[in-house]
């Protein structure tokens, strides 16, 4: 249910408006979102998970908002509309576009859409209020709250977070650090009418990290692109910074966040399971 308070966030939304047009979007887990369409344009109204969840799975909404519309600036994610003082939702503009799905992001067109959103990206001043913690100290975090949760799977959860620490030294972090999404997975990717760059949803996760980050999350999300490595790499703009050995290792990473962020997630606020590299 959209609280009042919620809807009058939204463009058009008035008392004296017309009523709007409101439709459930798919995907999301922890969160709930809307598509809202008003005469001043089209909307999405996401309902933010409970802090409790939020604090879980290691979401910082400061950062979040203040990534995102960096990257709206650049046109590679929606403009935020409105932010509610509590973060219990937010407003952000509707893009329209192909929702992507993993065999079209590891086609050639969709490699070179997505690949093309990372290098801009990569443009942007990383910005100091941005850094938080890193990647792995992110994945040894979650790792731990799943163990607590979830002890049934603690040994499956600690052989997974021993590959991802040797993975992250296996990457090496000698790359210049840039804004990263860290959760570019296909139900996150649109792809808008013509062959520009793919535009980015759901910036929960990101963070100033390393550049390599992005493409491994890309590639722990689309089992096809395995033994493509050094494609992605060229297609992200990285060839001369990064091998196939240093991609797979930060893999590893993405895949132990997925399984705590799996086995965290049902408990942390209600939903099913839903593994996904974050």
């Amino acid at each position: 249910m959209i609280s009042p308070e919620a809807l009058a966030a939204v463009p058009g939304c008035g008392p004296a408006d017309p009523a709007p047009r409101i439709a459930p979007l798919a995907g999301g887990v922890v969160n709930r979102a809307y598509r809202i369409d008003t005469g001043v344009g089209a909307f999405v109204l996401r309902i933010n998970a409970p802090a409790e969840a939020v604090g879980l799975l290691g979401v910082e909404r400061r950062i979040e908002i203040e990534a995102q519309s960096l990257a709206a600036g650049l046109g590679l994610a929606p403009r935020v509309i409105a932010v509610a003082p509590d973060h219990e939702f937010q407003v952000s503009e509707y893009v329209a576009g192909d929702s992507a799905d993993a065999a079209r992001l590891a086609s050639p067109a969709g490699m070179s859409r997505l690949g093309a959103t990372l290098q801009r990206l990569r443009t942007l001043p990383p910005p100091a209020t941005l850094r938080g913690a890193s990647l792995i100290e992110r994945a040894r975090r979650l790792v731990r709250v799943a163990m607590a949760r979830a002890p049934v799977v603690a040994d499956a959860l600690a052989v997974s977070l021993a590959a991802a620490e040797s993975g992250w030294r296996v990457a090496g972090q000698g790359r210049h650090p840039c804004l990263v999404h860290s959760d570019p997975n296909p139900a996150n990717v649109i792809l808008p009418p013509g062959a520009g760059p793919a535009v980015l949803l759901d910036w929960e996760y990101a963070h100033v990290g390393d550049s390599l980050q992005d493409p491994a999350a890309w590639l722990q999300a689309c089992p096809a692109l395995r033994g493509r490595e050094v494609e992605l790499l060229r297609a992200c703009g990285l060839e001369t910074q990064a091998d196939a050995a240093m991609l797979s290792g930060m893999v590893s990473v993405y895949a132990a966040l997925e399984l705590a962020w799996t086995c965290v997630v049902e408990t942390a606020a209600g939903a099913a399971p839903d593994g996904r590299a974050n």
